[in-house]
């Protein structure tokens, strides 16, 4: 289904917004500039900047992007895969696919990151929020109550995976979010599948 002009307009401001916080942070750091400043700079007014951010570091990292109700709908039925872990890993990455921006930004955002812990923490707040979705959904797909433990471990993997895969991203700067997150769940699947000799 195409965009309405109203979502388009919107998910414009919300780049410019973030495009702007980005440039602030890296000109005076985090703690440099003001809302009024990052407003003034995206041309908005301070309270449409607070209808689009509740702060600066919500400016910053830009948007959460959703899972597609398509590919979610997939996964509750019991897909793509049929294999809960690589069904896991798709929608986790689906998640991060719709954020690609180009080299030049995301070497931006990895300094950015590596600038401030709080922007860190704050992703990694982010992975937790989607784990436990991912965990509802993955109750909806099982059709039946999971152990609050497995649930549990299931989050704390799958926060662990993608915070090691951003750790991955921000040391080697030639390989994308994406791939990294691949790589990680690759390895840590590979922890527990027996070794073909």
């Amino acid at each position: 289904m195409s965009k309405s002009a109203m979502q388009l307009r919107r998910e414009r401001t919300l780049l410019t917004i973030t495009r702007c916080a980005r440039e602030l942070t890296q000109e005076r750091g985090l703690d440099g500039f003001t809302m009024d400043q990052l407003a003034e700079r995206a041309g908005v007014s301070r309270r449409t900047l607070f209808n689009y951010v509740p702060g600066k570091v919500d400016a910053v990292l830009g948007p959460e992007h959703e899972v597609e109700p398509d590919l979610l709908e997939t996964f509750r039925a019991g897909g793509p895969t049929g294999r809960l872990l690589v069904d896991v890993k798709e929608i986790v990455r689906a998640t991060v696919a719709a954020d690609s921006p180009d080299p030049a930004e995301i070497d931006a955002i990895r300094r950015l990151l590596c600038s401030d812990p709080r922007l860190m923490t704050a992703v990694h707040e982010r992975f937790v929020e989607k784990s436990r979705l991912l965990s509802e959904a993955i109750t909806r797909r099982e059709g039946r109550a999971i152990e609050p433990l497995t649930l549990r471990l299931l989050s704390a993997v799958v926060v662990t995976v993608c915070d090691a895969a951003l750790d991955e991203a921000l040391a080697t700067p030639t390989r994308t979010f994406a791939e990294c997150l691949d790589l990680a769940f690759d390895t840590m699947s590979s922890l527990f599948e027996p070794a073909h000799t």
